[in-house]
């Protein structure tokens, strides 16, 4: 990369601009205005991880309908707009669940205000979200979603066997390795790469990420690229080490998804920076960036966030319609199918006196009541099983609890909100563990502490979480007492486990690979299945008259958060 690029940061849904006045001479502000003349412009709105089409905050953030405005009002101000999805938007989602993805694809058609024809400003990539169908007999699925998309797929380190492979001219058309498009007169250059972390039977992911990014950059250039975005579901960590290595060869800006938090890193290369940029996971908020291109070459590119809500961005009559369509389509196929009475999903089944802390930003990276309290009903969950030891711990990854927002206290609790928590089957694994795993276990839980999915909901045990260093101490166990006695690596402690991180078989487990099932606690013929666990809970308190009021418990106490309670201060 030879051009000069650079960003700037501006966390608001608006930009204001102060230009400086200066005096030139006659001959220098004629030069000027012929170079200000020469440059070409255009602007990039980017996106990552939607798995929701109606957005988050019981509709009043995100959604497909806002999206829609947001590119319309940036086309009116400069109609050379490039729309990015960097991943996960097929699942999971309540919807996807019956529609495998088949909603999600109907609401990005629409994104340029046509309900047919061919969206050729808008490129996707492949997040891991997209192979959660991952048996060979999911390929023809996928390939039906690819074929019915009216915009185009990178896959640039991503091969599909002819399961996931058809020969319509729809999926021929919109599946690309790389491409070279025009806009104002640049020609930019698309290749993307995804994370290796769930490879499905029918498709095989190249991980050797730098190679991939040499090729298909050296191919953009030999085909004229002025500008070079790569489009990445990776970590950011990973983002930025391909930005140092691949140095000055590297692209001009990433535009990355997986991590569901906004957030920037710049690396320099050679006299220059080049960025990796996220947004907010479902639509919370998207990177726009404006890329100028000086008439002897060089790239500035300069991005905000604009934040997507109701007070700032209006929904778009005609996705928003599109949108509902689904919902109600879904709502009666769902009752229908689990022979229940109409609005069975909006049917009150209890309320909560409290807030429930559900947002990917809080309940991926701190304790937060409803993690913890789902936790305490695992652990509740084998009060009347019979079993040689107690139940001491419960442990779940926060990214199988999937809702991203949170339910306002005084809220009505419904089935719908219990499906969006629950979009996967979460099922409940007895264990034994060493006091070493559980060791290992928490080091795992605050690895790269930004946001993810890995970062577990726990109860029975407590810990303090250094912030600023990224570790962790005093580690302990906590009885139903209130008993503290600090973890011995001798210790063997029963835990309940939810079932994706304590099973190998599973696929990645999160990262947690000290788990395995071979000292497992066989505790009946089936597993117990956790949200229907949970539901019932929420049930019976409905059924006494009461609401549920889940407190904060102050097991995972986190430095930033000291003012909080902390069970270890006592």
């Amino acid at each position: 990369m030879v051009q000069k690029t650079w960003l700037k940061l501006t966390l608001l849904a608006s930009v204001l601009t102060l230009g400086a006045c200066s005096t030139l001479t006659g001959e220098n502000t004629g030069s000027q205005n012929r170079a200000e003349q020469q440059k070409r412009q255009f602007t990039i709105l980017a996106v990552n991880d939607i798995y929701n089409i109606e957005g988050t905050d019981a509709g009043k953030s995100g959604g497909m309908a806002r999206l829609r405005t947001l590119r319309e009002q940036l086309s009116t101000d400069n109609e050379n707009v490039l729309l990015l999805h960097a991943g996960d938007f097929l699942f999971p989602s309540s919807m996807s669940t019956q529609y495998k993805g088949e909603q999600m694809i109907d609401l990005m058609n629409q994104l340029d205000g046509e309900a047919s024809g061919f969206d050729d400003r808008l490129y996707v990539t492949f997040g891991n979200h997209e192979f959660d169908k991952s048996a060979k007999k999911y390929g023809p699925m996928l390939a039906k979603r690819i074929e019915e998309s009216d915009f185009y797929w990178l896959g640039s380190n991503v091969t599909l066997d002819k399961n996931a492979s058809n020969s319509s001219a729809g999926f021929n058309k919109s599946l690309l390795s790389n491409a070279v498009t025009t806009i104002n007169g640049v020609k930019v250059g698309l290749f993307s790469i995804t994370t290796d972390m769930a490879i499905p039977e029918y498709a095989a992911i190249d991980n050797n990420y730098l190679a991939v990014a040499r090729k298909n950059i050296s191919a953009l250039k030999e085909q004229g690229a002025e500008v070079i975005i790569a489009l990445t579901h990776l970590r950011i960590s990973e983002d930025a080490e391909l930005l140092r290595q691949l140095g000055e060869n590297g692209p001009d800006v990433i535009f990355g998804g997986h991590e569901h938090n906004r957030q920037h890193i710049c690396v320099d290369v050679g006299n220059a920076k080049s960025c990796v940029i996220k947004a907010d996971a479902d639509i919370r908020s998207a990177a726009v960036a404006k890329v100028t291109v000086s008439a002897s070459g060089e790239v500035d590119i300069s991005h905000r966030y604009s934040i997507v809500e109701d007070s700032t961005i209006a929904s778009d009559d005609a996705v928003a319609k599109r949108t509902q369509h689904w919902i109600k389509r879904y709502e009666k196929e769902y009752c229908d199918k689990h022979q229940q009475e109409p609005s069975c999903l909006l049917k009150v089944i209890g309320k909560t006196d409290v807030d429930l802390i559900a947002e990917e930003l809080e309940i991926r990276r701190y304790e937060t009541n409803l993690g913890a309290g789902i936790a305490d009903i695992m652990v509740s969950a084998f009060d009347d099983i019979k079993l040689e030891r107690k139940v001491q711990i419960a442990l779940i990854n926060s990214g199988s609890l999937r809702l991203n927002q949170n339910i306002p206290a005084g809220s009505e609790l419904n089935n719908w909100y219990i499906n969006g928590i629950f979009q996967y089957p979460v099922s409940i694994r007895l264990i034994e563990m060493s006091g070493i795993q559980l060791k290992q276990t928490i080091a795992h839980s605050i690895e790269d502490w930004t946001g993810n999915g890995w970062w577990l909901q726990s109860s029975g045990l407590a810990f303090r979480h250094d912030v600023k260093n990224n570790s962790f101490s005093e580690l302990s166990l906590i009885d139903k007492s209130g008993n503290i006695t600090p973890v011995k690596d001798e210790d063997v402690i029963v835990a309940a486990v939810s079932d994706y991180i304590a099973d190998p078989s599973n696929g990645d487990q999160d990262g947690y690979t000290m788990l395995n099932l071979d000292k497992e606690i066989v505790y009946g013929e089936a597993l117990i299945d956790l949200k229907t666990t949970v539901t019932n809970v929420i049930k019976a308190q409905w059924a006494k008259g009461e609401a549920i009021s889940p407190g904060l418990p102050g097991r995972v106490c986190s430095s930033d958060r000291a003012s909080l309670p902390c069970v270890l201060n006592k």
